[in-house]
This record gives C-alpha cells, structure tokens and sequence, in this order.
C-alpha cells in the first residue's frame, strides 16, 4: 500500500510537472502565435511600402524618358536657332557691308554734287558777267 501510495504520488508530482510543461508551451505557443501575426502583419507592411516605391520608381522612369526626351527636343530646337542666329549674323554684316559702301556712295556722290553746284555757280557767274 505504501509502494502504491508512493507510485500515487510520483504520478501526481508528474502530472502537476507535465501540466506545467502543458501551461507553459501552450504560453509559448500564444506568444510564437502572436508573434507570427505581428511578422505577418510587418511582412503585410513592407510589401505595401515595396509597392508604393516600386509604382514610384516606375513613375520616376516615366517621367525621365519624358525629361529625356523634352531635353533633346529642346537642345534640337537650341542647335536650330543657334544655326539661324548665325546666318542672321551673317546677313547682317553683309548688309552692313552694303551699307558701309552705299554711304561712301552717297559721300562720293555728295561730294560730286557739292563740285558740280559749285562749276555750275561759277558758270553762271561767268555767264552772267559775260553778259554785263
């Protein structure tokens, strides 16, 4: 009776221990389980945050290859206007050439008239005299 009471009480010194094991896993298992929601939860997190960047960056590409573009556009029409600027300078200092020379003309032609009125004053006076 002894041996049964003892075995009795080692039984129940096992079960009150594996009782606790029992507690303490099922503890466990609540704390890995909430734990594994909260990593899900952050995995949920991040692959919205990869999304949102990865929409950005698929945005950023657009808007370069936009840019890109534009920016040749622009440097097309910058060389365009810089070969029309240059022919503009060209033709300008062409007619400036032209004008410097038809102002000596002018001076030229000034200076024919000036000798001629003068000729022809001296002329008249000649005649006039002649007359008299």
């Amino acid at each position: 009776m002894a041996a049964m009471k003892e075995n009795f009480e080692k039984m129940k010194e096992d079960l009150a221990k594996a009782l606790a094991k029992i507690k303490g896993l099922e503890e466990k298992m609540v704390s890995l389980q909430q734990e594994n929601n909260d990593l899900q939860l952050q995995i949920a997190s991040e692959e919205n945050t990869l999304s949102d960047a990865e929409e950005r960056c698929e945005g950023l590409i657009k808007s370069k290859i936009q840019m890109e573009a534009k920016l040749k556009e622009t440097t097309e029409r910058l060389e365009d206007e810089e070969e029309f600027n240059a022919e503009l300078t060209a033709k300008k200092r062409k007619l400036e050439d032209e004008c410097s020379e038809l102002k000596k003309d002018i001076d030229d032609l000034e200076l024919t008239l000036a000798k001629v009125e003068k000729e022809k004053h001296a002329t008249e006076n000649k005649v006039y005299h002649l007359l008299q």
